[in-house]
């Protein structure tokens, strides 16, 4: 069982003409009531005298009595659907379905003699629809806050009761999908993404790879996107907003994107409980930085196995939930002027080696003192034979003799025939980065 809550409207006696229309493809068999706020309301699919005008009066009794005070958009709307391999309900659970619906969201709670007044009207076999008007018998609003979330929890209590199909039902942490306005928008621009798709993937990867909150907001900057950061007034961060250059509104302001719109995960509280530090610092330990993401990726994957096997359930599926979330946020390759906080590379344990189909170098001969000298290994004035040697190149290994240090060089292209034998002083490799 499903249900649907639209946007709320204005003009009651055109949702119940709907309703009682026979519709675009003759759908709409036997409309009438299955059930009524006192039970009492006018039916003009089952009651000769009554029309729908009627029906759209009494429903709007305490909306002309509340007068100014009444919203303007007082008219609530909410369909409810059985699954096809679902039995058929009889009017009577459907009125049932209708009132536990009501008194979940807080429209016509039971018991109440101020509630909103409703009808549910039911013209197929697999689904009403329930209109009320959001003014309540002491002339004031419902309170009918997070009325959809409310009527699906309902709805699933409902189907294990009358042994309905159970619907899987999210847990409201996918990310929200982009309007058909924001795609036009895009397409418009030559973007095959959406602002809010290409900023959500370049927030996901930022948290990747930073180690702290305000290195988070400099890879942002970096990156190129506007951010916006809120604070309370003791100047503790309350949040963020971020924006992409170029994508303003039809008063060529910037178009803002909180955290939380972008995905309940990349909300400014989610982000810094996420990169706060776990685990104390080694005592004696001098840098108290935090390791890369990338480090961490893989120490948890090194520890899911132990975790699996003597965890329960949920820590090790958050476990699991994690890491598949940061490789799937990060980069194939470090965006640039990101700063020291992106991976280097690593320092290779024997320096750079030549491929296998480099021709072989002749080993150095040892030489003492780094003072300017002629070259000690001579090349040969023939041209190289065009068979590659399979013995790849290599830092020399030799043995140094005492009081000598052995000369580092790197593969040189041999001469070809009739070139003079030049050579240059052999240098030493520059060094390379530290690990982080």
């Amino acid at each position: 069982m499903i249900t649907n809550i639209g946007k709320a409207g204005a003009n009651t006696h055109g949702v119940l003409r709907y309703f009682y229309e026979p519709g675009r493809a003759n759908e709409h068999t036997d409309p009438h009531l299955v059930a009524s706020w006192d039970g009492f309301a006018p039916d003009p699919g089952r009651e000769e005298n009554a029309t729908l005008a009627q029906l759209a009066t009494v429903l709007d009794l305490r909306v002309k009595q509340a007068g100014d005070r009444a919203p303007a958009k007082h008219v609530w709307h909410c369909s409810v659907r059985t699954a096809p391999e679902d039995p058929v309900l009889t009017d009577e659970q459907w009125a049932t379905v209708a009132r536990r619906i009501l008194n979940a969201t807080g429209i016509a709670p039971a018991g109440d003699p101020d509630a909103c007044r409703w009808v549910a009207v039911r013209y197929a076999e697999d689904h009403i629809h329930i209109v009320a008007t959001k003014v309540r018998g002491d002339l004031t609003p419902p309170r009918h806050w997070n009325d959809y979330l409310r009527a699906d929890k309902e709805c699933a209590a409902i189907e294990k009761e009358y042994g309905l199909r159970q619907v899987v039902r999210g847990d409201r942490t996918a990310a929200k999908r982009p309007t058909r306005a924001e795609q036009e928008k895009a397409l418009r621009a030559g973007h095959t993404a959406t602002p809010r798709e290409r900023l959500r993937t370049t927030v996901r990867t930022t948290v990747a790879a930073a180690t702290g909150t305000e290195e988070f907001f400099t890879i942002l900057r970096s990156a190129g996107v506007l951010v916006d950061i809120q604070r309370f007034p003791s100047g503790d961060i309350r949040g963020y907003k971020v924006a992409l250059p170029g994508d303003t509104n039809a008063k060529g302001e910037p178009v803002w994107f909180s955290g939380s719109t972008l995905g309940p995960d990349l909300s400014y509280p989610k982000i810094s409980e996420r990169l706060a530090p776990t685990e104390p610092d080694p005592i004696g330990q001098h840098s108290v930085r935090r390791r890369t993401a990338w480090q961490q990726v893989t120490d948890a994957a090194d520890r899911i196995p132990d975790v699996l096997d003597e965890a329960d359930d949920a820590v090790g599926q958050a476990h699991i939930t994690v890491l598949a979330e940061t490789l799937d946020a990060l980069p194939p390759s470090p965006p640039p002027a990101t700063g020291p906080s992106w991976p280097r590379q690593p320092r290779p344990s024997s320096g750079p080696a030549a491929p296998a189909s480099a021709p072989a170098t002749t080993r150095p001969r040892p030489h003492a003192g780094p003072s300017r000298r002629s070259c000690g290994n001579p090349h040969p004035r023939t041209a190289p034979s065009s068979r590659p040697s399979s013995t790849p190149s290599s830092w020399p290994s030799s043995r140094p003799s005492s009081g000598t240090t052995p000369a580092s060089t790197t593969s040189r292209p041999k001469p070809l025939a009739g070139q003079p034998n030049t050579c240059t002083p052999p240098t030493r490799p520059p060094p390379s980065s530290p690990w982080p």
